[in-house]
Protein backbone atom coordinates (compact mmCIF):
# COMPACT_ATOMS: atom_id res chain seq x y z
CA UNK A 1 0.00 0.00 0.00
CA UNK A 2 1.40 3.54 -0.67
CA UNK A 3 0.35 6.05 1.65
CA UNK A 4 0.38 9.79 1.06
CA UNK A 5 0.34 11.87 4.21
CA UNK A 6 -1.34 15.60 5.15
CA UNK A 7 0.33 17.16 8.12
CA UNK A 8 -1.78 19.65 10.03
CA UNK A 9 1.27 21.10 11.41
CA UNK A 10 2.88 22.20 8.01
CA UNK A 11 -1.44 23.56 7.40
CA UNK A 12 -1.08 25.81 10.63
CA UNK A 13 1.93 27.30 9.44
CA UNK A 14 0.38 28.56 6.28
CA UNK A 15 -2.51 30.08 7.57
CA UNK A 16 -1.37 33.48 8.42
CA UNK A 17 -3.38 35.99 10.20
CA UNK A 18 -5.79 33.61 11.54
CA UNK A 19 -6.59 32.24 14.82
CA UNK A 20 -4.32 29.13 15.58
CA UNK A 21 -6.06 28.02 18.21
CA UNK A 22 -8.97 26.38 15.50
CA UNK A 23 -7.92 22.94 15.50
CA UNK A 24 -10.86 21.12 14.16
CA UNK A 25 -11.72 23.58 11.74
CA UNK A 26 -8.17 22.59 10.30
CA UNK A 27 -8.76 19.30 10.85
CA UNK A 28 -12.28 19.68 8.98
CA UNK A 29 -10.34 21.31 5.89
CA UNK A 30 -7.74 18.31 5.91
CA UNK A 31 -10.87 15.98 5.74
CA UNK A 32 -12.67 17.25 2.77
CA UNK A 33 -8.86 18.02 0.94
CA UNK A 34 -7.90 14.28 1.94
CA UNK A 35 -11.16 12.91 0.63
CA UNK A 36 -11.03 15.28 -2.61
CA UNK A 37 -7.49 14.29 -3.62
CA UNK A 38 -8.38 10.63 -3.26
CA UNK A 39 -10.76 11.21 -5.49
CA UNK A 40 -9.25 13.48 -8.02
CA UNK A 41 -6.58 10.39 -7.79
CA UNK A 42 -9.25 7.77 -9.18
CA UNK A 43 -10.63 10.40 -11.46
CA UNK A 44 -7.45 11.04 -13.24
CA UNK A 45 -6.50 7.28 -13.47
CA UNK A 46 -9.73 6.74 -15.31
CA UNK A 47 -8.62 9.44 -17.60
CA UNK A 48 -6.03 8.23 -18.26
CA UNK A 49 -7.17 4.26 -18.85
CA UNK A 50 -6.26 2.79 -15.81
CA UNK A 51 -10.05 1.78 -15.19
CA UNK A 52 -8.94 -1.79 -15.55
CA UNK A 53 -6.41 -2.13 -13.03
CA UNK A 54 -8.23 -2.99 -10.35
CA UNK A 55 -8.28 -1.36 -6.95
CA UNK A 56 -6.55 2.04 -8.32
CA UNK A 57 -9.56 3.74 -9.83
CA UNK A 58 -11.67 2.01 -7.30
CA UNK A 59 -12.36 1.61 -3.63
CA UNK A 60 -8.57 0.54 -2.66
CA UNK A 61 -7.73 4.52 -3.56
CA UNK A 62 -8.78 6.61 -0.62
CA UNK A 63 -8.40 9.14 2.72
CA UNK A 64 -7.75 7.72 5.82
CA UNK A 65 -7.79 9.64 9.41
CA UNK A 66 -4.53 8.55 10.89
CA UNK A 67 -4.54 10.72 14.41
CA UNK A 68 -6.08 14.26 14.86
CA UNK A 69 -5.15 16.74 12.09
CA UNK A 70 -3.19 13.87 9.87
CA UNK A 71 -4.87 12.17 6.85
CA UNK A 72 -2.98 9.95 4.47
CA UNK A 73 -4.44 8.93 1.02
CA UNK A 74 -4.13 4.71 0.29
CA UNK A 75 -3.33 3.59 -2.99
CA UNK A 76 -2.49 -0.08 -4.12
CA UNK A 77 0.63 -1.30 -4.05
CA UNK A 78 0.88 -1.69 -7.68
CA UNK A 79 1.00 2.65 -8.28
CA UNK A 80 4.54 2.64 -7.72
CA UNK A 81 4.91 -0.13 -10.89
CA UNK A 82 2.26 1.93 -12.79
CA UNK A 83 4.33 5.61 -12.04
CA UNK A 84 7.59 4.56 -12.56
CA UNK A 85 7.54 1.24 -15.08
CA UNK A 86 9.59 -1.85 -14.49
CA UNK A 87 12.04 -3.47 -15.93
CA UNK A 88 11.81 -6.38 -17.65
CA UNK A 89 10.77 -9.66 -15.51
CA UNK A 90 8.70 -12.50 -15.48
CA UNK A 91 5.57 -12.91 -16.00
CA UNK A 92 3.23 -16.25 -14.72
CA UNK A 93 0.40 -17.20 -15.91
CA UNK A 94 -2.35 -16.54 -14.02
CA UNK A 95 -6.22 -15.46 -14.18
CA UNK A 96 -5.60 -12.12 -13.94
CA UNK A 97 -2.69 -11.94 -16.35
CA UNK A 98 -4.39 -14.04 -18.66
CA UNK A 99 -7.58 -11.59 -18.20
CA UNK A 100 -5.67 -8.75 -18.68
CA UNK A 101 -3.59 -9.52 -21.90
CA UNK A 102 -7.36 -10.49 -23.13
CA UNK A 103 -8.74 -7.00 -22.18
CA UNK A 104 -5.73 -5.27 -24.05
CA UNK A 105 -6.30 -7.35 -27.01
CA UNK A 106 -3.43 -9.30 -27.19
CA UNK A 107 -2.41 -12.84 -25.85
CA UNK A 108 -0.62 -14.07 -22.94
CA UNK A 109 2.46 -15.13 -24.69
CA UNK A 110 2.76 -11.77 -26.56
CA UNK A 111 2.42 -9.64 -23.35
CA UNK A 112 4.15 -12.17 -21.15
CA UNK A 113 7.11 -11.74 -24.29
CA UNK A 114 7.20 -7.63 -24.30
CA UNK A 115 7.51 -7.36 -20.55
CA UNK A 116 10.43 -9.96 -20.33
CA UNK A 117 12.18 -8.05 -23.65
CA UNK A 118 10.91 -4.54 -22.59
CA UNK A 119 9.91 -4.07 -19.00
CA UNK A 120 6.61 -1.59 -18.77
CA UNK A 121 6.51 2.17 -19.45
CA UNK A 122 6.60 4.81 -16.72
CA UNK A 123 2.42 6.20 -16.60
CA UNK A 124 3.26 9.21 -13.92
CA UNK A 125 -0.19 10.77 -13.11
CA UNK A 126 -0.47 11.29 -9.03
CA UNK A 127 2.16 13.74 -8.86
CA UNK A 128 0.14 15.92 -11.23
CA UNK A 129 -2.62 15.55 -9.15
CA UNK A 130 -1.20 16.24 -6.22
CA UNK A 131 0.91 19.27 -7.37
CA UNK A 132 -3.06 20.79 -8.99
CA UNK A 133 -4.96 19.80 -5.62
CA UNK A 134 -2.78 21.49 -3.25
CA UNK A 135 -3.31 24.67 -4.63
CA UNK A 136 -6.71 24.40 -3.70
CA UNK A 137 -5.49 23.26 0.19
CA UNK A 138 -5.28 26.77 1.38
CA UNK A 139 -8.34 27.75 0.54
CA UNK A 140 -10.22 24.61 1.50
CA UNK A 141 -8.79 25.05 5.11
CA UNK A 142 -9.51 28.66 5.19
CA UNK A 143 -13.36 28.45 4.46
CA UNK A 144 -13.10 25.95 7.41
CA UNK A 145 -11.19 28.01 9.75
CA UNK A 146 -13.60 31.30 8.55
CA UNK A 147 -17.05 29.53 8.70
CA UNK A 148 -16.03 28.39 12.08
CA UNK A 149 -15.01 32.16 13.57
CA UNK A 150 -18.64 33.04 11.99
CA UNK A 151 -20.57 31.07 14.09
CA UNK A 152 -19.12 31.98 17.32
Amino acid sequence: MITIEIDSKNVMNMLTGLEKNLPNAIDRGLNKFSERLANQIKLEAVRRGHKTTGYLSGKGTHAERISQGNYAIFMPYYTKYLEAGTRPHFIPRMGKTVLWAKKHGMSFYRMKSIIAEQGTKPHPFTNYVIKREVKRLKTDVEKEVNHTIRRK
